[in-house]
């Protein structure tokens, strides 16, 4: 007889407080759609218009599964915690599309081609905003330059599902398909690649804003 709900959730949330990837993964496969809902209501509708919401959840997610060994969860519970990942990716999303459109008016966007897709210099600029909010602190040109070679460094399964994720813009489960894991398996996946790409680029990482 399985144990009852309230006490499955108590496990997991235990589990997640001493840093189990595994059990934040079937937390936000469970509480997926109530935190898509958040991640709307907090996201302006012109944001909305260029990045899916679901695309917002994934950055959320692995943004979770990156900085999990050092969450606050002593403090907040899993959801607060989760929601706090989630205002702060909307915001940086809000700065980089929205300081980008300004940087591009009356312009076509450097490396894409006349249907606005991606061109295959954009990976580094999709990491690096996914991992980092923009600084001064050193160059773009030298984070991009040190990124495309970490991302050259990876196995090929996780250079794979790197740039599915964020040069194609595939969804995790798109990836799940293509390297023949389950989504949440690839989920993880993708979070342990940008941990380790963090790791590796350790000392050109910029400061927050």
């Amino acid at each position: 007889m399985n144990p009852p709900a309230d006490d499955r959730d108590a496990d997991r949330f235990d589990r997640i407080r001493s840093g189990d990837v595994d059990a934040l993964a079937a937390h936000l496969d469970h509480h997926r759609e109530p935190l898509i809902g958040f991640i709307r209501s907090i996201a302006s509708e012109r944001l909305l218009t260029m990045i899916e919401v679901e695309d917002l959840f994934q950055e959320v997610s692995t943004t979770a599964f990156t900085t999990l060994s050092t969450a606050p969860l002593d403090q907040y519970t899993v959801d607060s915690w989760l929601q706090q990942i989630s205002r702060r990716r909307v915001i940086d999303a809000h700065r980089h599309h929205f300081t980008a459109a300004r940087r591009d008016a009356g312009r076509h966007a450097a490396g894409r081609d006349d249907e606005g897709n991606a061109g295959a210099n954009d990976l580094g600029n999709w990491l690096v905003a996914s991992i980092t909010s923009p600084s001064a602190a050193v160059s773009q040109d030298v984070r991009l330059h040190r990124m495309r070679i970490a991302v050259d460094s990876l196995p090929d399964e996780q250079q794979t599902a790197i740039r599915m994720r964020y040069l194609e813009n595939k969804s995790t489960a798109e990836i799940a398909a293509a390297i023949g894991k389950s989504d949440v398996a690839t989920r993880v996946l993708l979070s342990r690649c940008v941990r380790s790409l963090e790791k590796t680029l350790a000392d050109v990482k910029p400061t927050r804003d």
